[in-house]
């Protein structure tokens, strides 16, 4: 059995658990403040020459292609350079997202080391771009 003496007393405990409450508290107006900061938030990504544009709303999701009349000329390479703008808005939305978590949890976990540690190589250089702003 545990020695009574080294039991929290019922103030200490109750003093524990309001300051988790105020944390917690704090922890979801911050979220709630990002959350509508990220809601108001559209990512958009243009091709190298500014032919396409893609749009993506808050949730990630592409709204809007914009694909210049100019650029029906190259049919055959039109469908690549699209997925290529909507991987380049992906990686910013990405970046965004991260840099989000980031501000929500503070220093106690480097969520944009994590981020970056688990992506390809290839997309380092990207992300890294990303996070330079």
């Amino acid at each position: 059995m545990t020695d009574r003496s080294e039991r929290p007393s019922p103030q200490e405990m109750l003093a524990r658990l309001e300051r988790m409450q105020a944390e917690a508290e704090a922890t979801l107006e911050k979220y709630n403040r990002l959350a509508e900061e990220m809601g108001t938030t559209e990512v958009e990504a243009f091709s190298e020459d500014g032919r396409i544009r893609v749009k993506l709303d808050a949730d990630g999701k592409v709204a809007e292609i914009g694909i210049d009349e100019s650029a029906m000329r190259f049919r055959q390479t039109l469908g690549p350079a699209v997925m290529a703008v909507i991987e380049e808005a992906k990686a910013a939305y990405g970046v965004k997202m991260t840099e989000m978590a980031q501000a929500l949890v503070g220093d106690r976990i480097d969520v944009m080391g994590i981020v970056r540690q688990s992506l390809p190589e290839h997309m380092r250089g990207r992300f890294d771009q990303g996070t330079d702003r």
